[in-house]
C-alpha cells in the first residue's frame, strides 16, 4: 500500500480535527468495562498520520498559526476521549438534580474541554521536534507521557489514561512495579502504533533498529512479567478478610426513615459472617464501606455493641463513618473517616480521608466563588476537613492497612509512609453515585494498578459498586458484580518486598525517557547530516 494514500494531506484542518475527535471517542472502547484494546491499533496510528499531514504543511503557515493548529489537533482527540470516558461524572449530579442542575451542562461540556488541553500540549511538544521516520512513534509516546504527568499533577485527576487499556494484560502490567502507572501510557502508544506505521511507512531510515529495539524491550517486559508472580509461590497468609457490601442506593442512604433498616442489613450480614467460624489461625477483619451508616460511629458505639459480643480477641470491625470535631455547629470540622473497633467495642484505630473530592467534599477557591451571587456554591460542597497521614492506632503491634477512602485509590504517588508492618491497602468507597456506568468498573481497575505498583494486596469494599480482593500481582482473588449485595471472605494474599517504584517513584522512568529522547534526537541529527553529504 502506498503510504501517501492514507495521509490526510488533502483534508481541511476542521476535518483533521473531526477525525481526531472520532479517534479519541473510539479509543474509549479500550477502557473498562469494554476493554476492546484492539481498536488502538487503528486509532493511535491515525492520530499520528493526522499529525504527519499537519507537520508536512508547516512551511505554509506562520510559526504561530502552526503552533495553534498543533494544539487544536491534539485537543480534538482529547475532547472525544474525555467526553465519552468521563460521562459518568454527570450521573452523580442527576441524583441531586435540584441542587446541581446549573452544573450539569458545564460539567458535561467543559470538564472534557479542560482536560483535553493536555492532549493539545502533547501535540504542541511535537511541533518542536518531529522526525519523519519510524522514530516519531517514540517521540509521540514521550510527549504523551509528559502531558499525562502534567495533567495529573495540575488537575489532581488521573482518571482515564490511555495506558489503562493495558491493565488486564497482566504480564505487561508487572512492569509498573518498577516504573509506575505512567509507563503504561508510553507502552500503549508504542505497542499499538508500531505495527501499522511499520507496514505503511516507506522510509527505511532507522526502521529495523527501531523494530529490534522495541521487540527487545517488549521481550524483557514479558519475561519479567512472567517471572514476577513466582516470588510468592507457596506462601499463604493467615488474615481473613470479610467483605460486607450492602448495596444501598444513594437515594436511600441518607433517608432517615430507612437509616435503621440499612443499619440492620449491615449488622445482620456481619453477625452471620462472625458466626461462620472456620479454622483461621490469625486475625479476622470485617469491613464496612465508606460512610456505611449516617450515624456518627464514634459518638454512637452502642450501634456495634451487639456485634462486639460475638467477636473474639482476634476479630476487628472496620467501619466507614463521618466524624466531627469542635463545639458549636458552625465551627465544627467534619471528616470522612474509617474506624477500627475491637472485641471490647473500643475504637483502637482511626483514619481521616486526606484527599477530598473537589465540589463534592470541599469547595476549591471557596472565597472567590462565594462572591458569585447567582449560585449558592456553599450548597454544592460537603465542606469536609481533610486528615493528615495514615491510620493512627492505640496498639503499636497491630498490623494495620494503608487506608484509602474512595478516590484516594486512583493516585499513583499517594500512599502514606511505607510501613513494613502494613500488609495491605484497604480502599472503602461508595460508588452508588455513578449507577450502572463505566465509572465503578474503572474505579476498581485502578485498584489493580495500586496493588502491582506497591507490591501490596488491595482489599476494596464498596457500599455498592464493585468490591473485591486483589493480590500484589494484580490478580483478582474475589470480586462482586456491579450493584449487588455481596458478602464474602478470603485469606489475605501475602505482600511482596518493597517495590522499585515505591522506593524511587517516577525518577527512573523520566530519566530513561530523557535518555531515549537524546538518542533519537542525535540519531536523527546524524542522519540528516549524512543525507546532506550525499
Amino acid at each position: 500500500m502506498d503510504f501517501n494514500l492514507i495521509k490526510p494531506n488533502n483534508l481541511s484542518f476542521p476535518r483533521k480535527c473531526l477525525i481526531n475527535f472520532l479517534m479519541g471517542s473510539l479509543s474509549v472502547l479500550s477502557l473498562e468495562p469494554i476493554n476492546f484494546f484492539v481498536v488502538l491499533f487503528f486509532t493511535i496510528p491515525i492520530y499520528i498520520f493526522n499529525f504527519d499531514a499537519l507537520n508536512d504543511e508547516k512551511n505554509f503557515h506562520s510559526r504561530k498559526i502552526f503552533f495553534i493548529k498543533c494544539f487544536l489537533l491534539g485537543m480534538s482527540f482529547g475532547y472525544g476521549f474525555y467526553f465519552f470516558s468521563l460521562y459518568w461524572i454527570n450521573i452523580a449530579l442527576l441524583i441531586e438534580i435540584e441542587v446541581y442542575y446549573l452544573l450539569l451542562l458545564p460539567s458535561l461540556l467543559f470538564v472534557p474541554l479542560a482536560l483535553s488541553v493536555f492532549y493539545g500540549l502533547s501535540t504542541l511538544l511535537l511541533a518542536f521536534f518531529y522526525p519523519r521516520n519510524i522514530t516519531r512513534i517514540f517521540i509521540v509516546a514521550i510527549a504523551w507521557t509528559i502531558s499525562e504527568y502534567l495533567r495529573i499533577s495540575i488537575t489532581d485527576f488521573p482518571w482515564a489514561q490511555i495506558g489503562h487499556s493495558l491493565i488486564y494484560i497482566n504480564t505487561i502490567l508487572q512492569i509498573i512495579s518498577i516504573f509506575g502507572e505512567l509507563f503504561l501510557t508510553t507502552l500503549t502508544v508504542i505497542i499499538f502504533s508500531l505495527p501499522l506505521i511499520l507496514i505503511l511507512n516507506k522510509s527505511p531510515e532507522l526502521k529495523y533498529t527501531s523494530l529490534l529495539t522495541s521487540l527487545f524491550v517488549l521481550l524483557g517486559i514479558i519475561t519479567f512479567g512472567l517471572s514476577r508472580p513466582g516470588l510468592l509461590e507457596g506462601k499463604t497468609g493467615n488474615i481473613e478478610i470479610n467483605i460486607i457490601q450492602p448495596n444501598i442506593k444513594q437515594t436511600d442512604k441518607w433517608d432517615r426513615e430507612l437509616a435503621q433498616v440499612n443499619l440492620n442489613k449491615l449488622i445482620s450480614a456481619t453477625n452471620e459472617m462472625l458466626n461462620n467460624k472456620e479454622a483461621t489461625l490469625g486475625k479476622r477483619y470485617f469491613i464496612w464501606p465508606e460512610t456505611a451508616t449516617p450515624y456518627l460511629i464514634n459518638e454512637n458505639l452502642q450501634i456495634t455493641s451487639d456485634l462486639a459480643k460475638n467477636m473474639s480477641s482476634k476479630d476487628y470491625l472496620l467501619v466507614g463513618s463521618l466524624r466531627r470535631e469542635g463545639g458549636a455547629v458552625n465551627n465544627q470540622s467534619i471528616y470522612n473517616s474509617l474506624f477500627m473497633i475491637d472485641w471490647r467495642n473500643k475504637i483502637i484505630g482511626k483514619y481521616d480521608k486526606n484527599k477530598l473530592v473537589p465540589f463534592g467534599e470541599y469547595l476549591p477557591f471557596s472565597h472567590l466563588l462565594s462572591k458569585l451571587g447567582f449560585l449558592n456554591f456553599e450548597q454544592l460542597s460537603g465542606n469536609f476537613s481533610n486528615g493528615q497521614g495514615g491510620m493512627t492506632v492505640l496498639d503499636d503491634d497491630l498490623i494495620i492497612p494503608h487506608v484509602l477512602i474512595c478516590y484516594e485509590i486512583i493516585f499513583s504517588e499517594f500512599l502514606h509512609s511505607y510501613n513494613q508492618k502494613t500488609n495491605f491497602i484497604l480502599n472503602v468507597t461508595n460508588d452508588a453515585w455513578f449507577g450502572r456506568s463505566s465509572g465503578p468498573y474503572q474505579h476498581f481497575s485502578m485498584s489493580i494498578l495500586r496493588a502491582v505498583e506497591r507490591g501490596l494486596p488491595v482489599v476494596r469494599v464498596a457500599n455498592t459498586g464493585i468490591s473485591g480482593v486483589i493480590d500484589p500481582f494484580g490478580r483478582v482473588i474475589i470480586k462482586s458484580k456491579l450493584n449487588t449485595e455481596y458478602y464474602n471472605k478470603t485469606i489475605l494474599p501475602q505482600k511482596t518486598d518493597i517495590t522499585f517504584y515505591t522506593k524511587y517513584g517516577y525518577i527512573p522512568l523520566f530519566s530513561i525517557l530523557l535518555l531515549c529522547f537524546l538518542l533519537i534526537y542525535y540519531s536523527n541529527k546524524k542522519l540528516i547530516s549524512k543525507n546532506k553529504e550525499r
